[in-house]
């Protein structure tokens, strides 16, 4: 096996893969829509056939020979042999996700295995409508001209049957193009015809005495009238033909090979191998716009991505020297002009190779929806799934290693969140169950959630089992956030007293343990009742972040900027000693917030190196602080505190790193940056450290 043809298949796939589940959903959707039917099936069609083809030249047989079965399945609904009916629509659905399992098998090098009996079924499902094949020719095609009805593959036939059988009404567009130019000309007339009809044929050929030009017969089936139709062609020098006479006696008509009857009799006969007609070969991509795709490992990228930072950080180290030294006032004034021109540069460079390996979340939240809905189907359950903040993008890595962790949530979420009908409705609620999808970014960090509005968890239950069970002591207190997190203790949540009092699943201490491998945090809220969120907070591989530095017990960090309100200095005599446990507070700008030391909270020596904050002035950050958005949590709006530094050196954009699986050992830690002098600096998720404190 080719390995390198391997993974470009892989990486082709991968797309494929998305666009099939896209299409299906639709297909779902618009099953009775005779037009949107036909094109849909027409290009799942065409995705599978390419996935079987590919599969077999990279020599994955196992996915080519399933591809090959569902291939058939859609060849029979192609061909009006089998409707798009519950069980096909499922075939469908289990067919793409064993494809898509035995894909990913082969990219970690695993050998797949489909589920037993899925290619048997979809036989079975193809032959079920196979005694219709010889359904009997309708007049629809009589008012074609004879040498087009002729060249009509049985496909296309099959669909000028149904169109003329909703009332479409028929008409050949004869158009021609200069060679250069047709396929952007012929791309803008589809788009057009599409948007009231569709293209049941296309037969290209050359003109006679007319060697730079290309003609086109097109088949186009329609509710527009006459009038209509030849006004919506006239703009691309198109027209329709008047009558059969027309068109035999045009001396330049195009032609196609399969004009003749011994041609069209040869694909009748070859039903074990469905292939794409005519007109589907015509619309596909040119080989030129496939070209315009490149993939680049990652690894090379990161390399890439190091080496531009890098050549930055000399480059500007060289404008700060130069700046510093001696120059005529034309030589400064010409390098203040240009060193910021050149480091806004550098750093739109850097935004954008490291936008290369990120991909919209958006897939990665269809892929767990479309698992949730099996789920609901399976489970009688109705439920309806939001997505917001699909375009948030995420390291592709990344993607991929939450992608099973968010699958697992969505189950847990349908089979023990969401409550029966009978329970919903008994509770006041809608009879349909509703479950959120959402994607956030903020700095270095991205946040998905999966929220729904069942039974929610209760606190109370879930700390009674645990004492039952001698995880805590009979006289033990939990906070209701203590209380929670005891759902994630290995095997607590297996039990049945926990599944019948919390509404979760099982196995989400091997949910945190793979979210935690990707270097990010299992979260989760809940009200009785209401419903539940988990959050995943995900540290991004690489990401530039605007960033305030600052200093303390001579070490400097990085605070991301945009969780800062703003700096300053305070006078001691506006810091008041907080009562009991609460912390100190001062007075800024007429409202009270609570006072933290930053070496407080990085455990630091309160006696190092640094200013102490115990002259009359202390440098302060004012900092959000962490949680959930406004109205959750008890009510509350934004918090904000004011964080004591020794001082700050300033802004500044840095390439902030990762940190892996090794992220959530340092709370409150979100990566790592180098800066420009050289040494290395945490970036500090002030708001997480502020929420565990305050």
């Amino acid at each position: 096996m080719d390995d390198q043809l391997l993974r470009e298949f892989l990486a082709e796939a991968e797309d494929l893969i998305e666009a099939l589940y896209g299409d299906l959903a639709l297909l779902r959707a618009r099953r009775t829509e005779g037009r949107a039917r036909r094109e849909l099936v027409g290009r799942i069609f065409r995705h599978v056939h390419t996935i079987k083809g590919s599969a077999a030249a990279a020599g994955l047989e196992s996915a080519s020979q399933l591809a090959h079965e569902f291939e058939t399945l859609l060849d029979a609904v192609r061909m009006g042999r089998v409707a798009v009916e519950e069980p096909v629509l499922e075939a469908f659905e289990e067919a793409v996700g064993a494809v898509s399992s035995e894909l990913s098998d082969a990219a970690r090098g695993a050998q797949g295995s489909p589920p037993r009996g899925l290619a048997e079924r979809l036989r079975r499902l193809a032959a079920a409508g196979a005694g219709d094949a010889g359904a009997s020719q309708t007049a629809a095609q009589d008012g074609l001209p004879p040498e087009i009805a002729r060249s009509l593959s049985e496909y296309e036939r099959q669909r000028l049957r149904e169109a003329v059988g909703e009332g479409a009404r028929l008409f050949v567009v004869a158009v021609d193009f200069d060679l250069l130019t047709f396929d952007e000309q012929f791309r803008s007339l589809s788009e057009a015809l599409g948007e009231r009809g569709e293209i049941i044929s296309t037969m290209p050929g050359a003109l006679a005495g007319s060697p730079d030009r290309v003609g086109f017969r097109i088949v186009y089936a329609t509710d527009e009238t006459r009038a209509a139709a030849s006004a919506r062609v006239a703009p691309f020098g198109a027209s329709l033909l008047e009558d059969e006479g027309a068109a035999d006696e045009n001396p330049s008509a195009p032609l196609t090979e399969g004009e003749s009857e011994g041609t069209v009799g040869a694909k009748e006969e070859d039903e074990a191998e469905p292939e794409l007609s005519a007109g589907e070969e015509a619309l596909r991509p040119s080989a030129s716009a496939l070209t315009m795709l490149v993939r680049v490992p990652l690894d090379e990228l990161d390399e890439l991505i190091s080496a531009t930072h890098e050549l930055f950080t000399d480059t500007v180290g060289v404008f700060d020297l130069a700046l510093a030294g001696e120059l005529s006032r034309a030589e400064r004034t010409e390098l203040e002009i240009r060193a910021p021109r050149i480091r806004r540069r550098f750093f739109e460079l850097e935004e954008r190779l490291i936008e290369l390996r990120m991909v919209p979340v958006r897939a990665t939240l269809e892929r767990a929806a479309r698992a949730g809905q099996t789920v609901a189907r399976a489970a009688g359950k109705e439920v309806d799934f939001e997505i917001e903040g699909g375009e948030v993008r995420l390291d592709k890595s990344l993607a991929e290693g939450v992608a099973d962790p968010l699958l697992h949530l969505l189950r847990n979420a349908v089979g023990h969140g969401i409550e029966s009908r009978a329970e919903r409705e008994a509770a006041g609620k809608s009879a349909r169950g509703r479950i959120r999808l959402e994607a956030n970014a903020e700095g270095s960090r991205v946040s998905l959630r999966v929220t729904d509005d069942g039974r929610g968890i209760d606190p109370e239950r879930v700390a009674r089992a645990a004492r039952e069970r001698g995880i805590i002591g009979g006289d033990v207190r939990l906070s209701e956030q203590q209380a929670l997190r005891l759902i994630f203790r290995p095997g607590f949540s297996t039990a049945s007293e926990l599944s019948t009092v919390s509404g979760r699943g099982v196995g989400l201490d091997v949910v945190e343990q793979m979210v935690e491998r990707a270097g990010g945090e299992l979260r989760v809220w809940s009200r009785r009742g209401e419903g539940t969120t988990f959050e995943m907070r995900l540290p991004t591989t690489l990401a530039l972040v605007p960033s305030l530095v600052v200093r303390s017990a001579g070490h400097r960090y990085c605070v991301d900027a945009r969780h800062v309100v703003e700096a300053g200095y305070v006078a001691r005599a506006d810091v008041s000693n907080g009562e009991g446990v609460a912390p100190p507070s001062v007075s800024w700008r007429g409202e009270s917030l609570p006072l933290v030391r930053l070496r407080a909270l990085l455990a630091q020596d309160a006696d190092g190196e640094g200013p102490q904050g115990d002259e009359e002035r202390m440098a302060v950050v004012i900092s959000r602080v962490g949680g959930r958005e406004s109205g959750d949590e008890g009510g509350r709006g934004e918090r904000r505190a004011a964080v004591v530094v020794d001082g700050w050196d300033g802004h500044s954009e840095v390439l902030v790193r990762g940190l892996g699986r090794h992220g959530t050992r340092w709370r409150g830690i979100s990566g790592a940056t180098e800066l420009r002098d050289g040494t290395v600096a945490l970036m500090l998720d002030l708001p997480r450290m502020l929420e565990a404190e305050l």
